[in-house]
């Protein structure tokens, strides 16, 4: 299961690490240990299993980008943009473009997600295109709950 050469999940792994630090108006989330997890499927592709990962975030970097997006620094090192979207209370719509490379298919991802301090969920658009001009969607389900103080 290949996309354009890579595999589907380093293309969806580089853009679930490619959203979260990213330059724009920053949403406040508890700091703790947080269980982040994503159901992804690609379309004409063969469903990817769940993926779960468990984050401690620090005070200083508390924030719903942090746990959806990659830092500044790895999202221009990319050469992606980050655009936040129209600003709702409890609600995160960003969008997430990198351009395609050698090793890489292009990518844009869309996210609206609702959160509260402690908890988030909600969904991802993604579309890959690689140099050739071919494309393939995917979406993905996003979520998260804080578990507690990160362990010591």
């Amino acid at each position: 299961m290949k996309l354009f050469g890579l595999p589907a999940l380093a293309a969806v792994s580089l853009v679930s690490s490619l959203v979260a630090g990213a330059a724009g108006a920053q949403t406040a989330i508890q700091a703790g240990e947080w269980e982040t997890t994503e159901k992804t499927a690609m379309e004409g592709m063969q469903p990817m299993a769940p993926s779960s990962k468990k984050v401690c975030l620090a005070a200083d970097e508390a924030q719903l980008e942090r746990l959806l997006f990659p830092t500044p620094d790895e999202i221009k090192q990319h050469g992606c943009t980050y655009e936040a979207g129209a600003k709702k209370a409890g609600t995160l719509v960003a969008t997430l473009t990198c351009p395609p490379n050698d090793q890489t298919p292009g990518v844009t991802a869309k996210a609206e997600i609702t959160y509260t301090k402690t908890s988030y969920q909600g969904l991802g658009q993604l579309e890959a295109a690689d140099k050739s001009g071919t494309t393939v969607k995917g979406k993905s389900e996003l979520s998260g709950k804080r578990l507690g103080d990160c362990p010591k």
